[in-house]
C-alpha cells in the first residue's frame, strides 16, 4: 500500500510539473518549435543513442570479466535495451537497473557479484561524467553561475570519496568497530558484496572507464546535434557543464522516470545560456522522446525473451 501511495506521489509530481511548465511556456509555441525541427539531425542523434546502447554493454561485460563473469555482448546489448523499457515505465532511473540485475543473475550463481557490476557499470558512468565537466569548469566557468561551478565540483568531490570508502579496507575495518553497523557489515552477504567490489581494484578497470569516457562523449554530442536540430546554437561547453547535472538529476526518485524533472532541468539550466523556454522545453522532449524509443525496442525484446522461455518451459 505504501509503494503504491508513493508511486502515486511521483506520477502527480511528474504531471504537475509538466503542466506547469507547458502553462508557463505555452504548449503552442513548444508544439511549433517541435514541428519545426530537422529530422536529420534527430535521426543522426537517435542513431548515437542506440550505438550508445552497445558501448555501455561493453563496459558491462569488461566489469564482468573482472568477476570472472562470462556473457556476450549481443546479451547484454539487449539487457541494456530491456533496462532502458523499464526505465521508461517505472518510477525511478533505477528501475533498468534493477531488471538487469534480476535477468544477469538468473543465468549465474554469483548473484552479489553480478548486482555489483550493475551498480559499479552505473557508477563508472556518474563518475567519469562529473569529472569530464569538472576538468572543463577551467574552461568554462565565467559561462555559468558560481552556484552551479560548486553544484558540480561538490557532487565530483563527494562521488569519489564515496569510492575511495567503498575500497578502501581500513574504512570497512573501522565501520566493524561501530556497534551500529557491526553486525550488518558481518552479514555474509554484505562481507561477499564488499570482496565482490575488492575485485574491482584492478587495472582492468581501465577499459570500463574508457568505454565510460566515450558513452559520455556520445551523449553531449547526441544532446548537441538534437539542440541543432531545434536550431539552437550554442558553445559546446555548455553541454559538458550541464547534462551531468541533468544526469544526475534524473537519478533522484522524485517523479516517474524522470519527467518533469528532466524538463525543469534543461529549461533552468540551458536558460542560462540564454535558450527560450520553449526551445529548452522542446529540446527535453526530443531527449525523452528518444528514450522512450529505444525502450520500445527493449520492451519488445523483453516480449520475445519470455515467448522464448515460456516455450522452453512448456517443452
Amino acid at each position: 500500500m505504501r509503494d503504491r501511495i508513493v508511486n502515486l506521489l511521483k506520477i502527480g509530481v511528474s504531471l504537475g510539473l509538466l503542466a506547469l511548465l507547458v502553462w508557463r511556456i505555452g504548449w503552442r509555441e513548444t508544439w511549433e518549435t517541435l514541428r519545426q525541427a530537422d529530422a536529420r539531425y534527430l535521426m543522426a542523434a537517435w542513431g548515437l543513442y542506440l550505438f550508445s546502447m552497445v558501448l555501455r554493454a561493453y563496459r558491462w561485460q569488461v566489469l564482468l570479466r573482472i568477476q570472472k563473469l562470462e556473457a556476450t555482448l549481443s546479451r547484454l546489448t539487449s539487457l541494456y535495451f530491456i533496462g532502458t523499457f523499464f526505465n521508461s515505465v517505472l518510477p525511478t532511473g533505477f528501475g533498468g537497473d534493477v531488471v538487469r540485475m534480476y535477468e544477469l543473475s538468473k543465468q549465474s550463481d554469483q548473484g552479489t557479484e553480478s548486482v555489483s557490476t550493475v551498480l559499479v557499470d552505473r557508477l563508472c558512468g556518474f563518475v567519469v561524467l562529473f569529472i569530464m565537466a569538472s576538468l572543463a569548469l577551467p574552461f568554462s566557468y565565467h559561462l555559468i553561475p558560481p552556484l552551479v561551478s560548486a553544484m558540480i565540483v561538490g557532487i565530483t568531490v563527494l562521488t569519489l570519496l564515496g569510492v575511495w570508502m567503498a575500497l578502501n579496507d581500513g574504512v570497512w575495518r573501522w565501520l566493524s568497530a561501530v556497534p551500529l553497523v557491526k553486525r550488518l557489515i558481518g552479514m555474509p552477504k554484505v562481507q561477499q558484496f564488499r570482496f565482490s567490489l575488492a575485485a574491482y581494484r584492478t587495472r582492468a578497470i581501465s577499459g570500463a572507464l574508457l568505454a565510460s569516457l566515450a558513452f559520455n562523449v556520445l551523449l553531449m554530442v547526441f544532446n548537441y546535434l538534437i539542440a541543432l536540430a531545434l536550431g539552437i546554437r550554442i558553445s559546446p561547453w555548455y553541454f559538458l557543464i550541464f547534462i551531468p547535472i541533468i544526469s544526475f538529476l534524473l537519478t533522484l526518485p522524485v517523479s516517474l522516470s524522470g519527467l518533469g524533472v528532466r524538463e525543469g532541468g534543461y529549461v533552468l539550466l540551458f536558460g542560462q545560456a540564454g535558450v527560450p523556454s520553449s526551445l529548452a522545453f522542446a529540446m527535453s522532449l526530443c531527449v525523452y522522446a528518444a528514450a522512450v524509443a529505444t525502450g520500445l525496442i527493449g520492451g519488445l525484446l523483453y516480449a520475445l525473451q519470455g515467448y522464448r522461455e515460456l516455450g522452453g518451459n512448456s517443452g
